[in-house]
């Protein structure tokens, strides 16, 4: 599958969600891109803006999209690579910061999980 053709897959799981693929069709190509990598280098699509550990029980939170999506859309509007964004973003109702905290890494280096 190419990038182009799995940018119809973000599309199908961005509505199932309430969300919406980012409009910056060049961030979207790059991600697909990345997650595509990722599909074929672990088995997984992992998320390409983090880094897999090889530990499922902490990769298994970065398989897009993340269990951090959900709690980044509602507060800032996107995910945190930007692959995803609110509806209100979509249609230009609502900015978004350039960078936003990493859950991830917060969860990794602050928890025992």
């Amino acid at each position: 599958m190419s990038p182009e053709e799995y940018l119809n897959v973000i599309e199908k799981i961005a509505l199932s969600k309430g969300w919406r693929p980012n409009p910056d069709r060049e961030i979207l190509l790059e991600l697909s891109k990345g997650l595509l990598e990722n599909r074929k280098r672990y088995g997984r699509t992992y998320c390409p803006c983090r880094i897999v550990t090889g530990n499922y029980d902490i990769d298994k939170k970065i398989i897009c999209p993340c269990v951090y999506a959900q709690d980044d859309i509602d507060e800032h509007g996107r995910c945190f690579c930007g692959l995803y964004v609110s509806m209100d973003v979509y249609e230009g109702k609502r900015e978004t910061p350039v960078a936003i905290p990493d859950r991830h890494a917060e969860m990794l280096f602050t928890s025992n999980k």
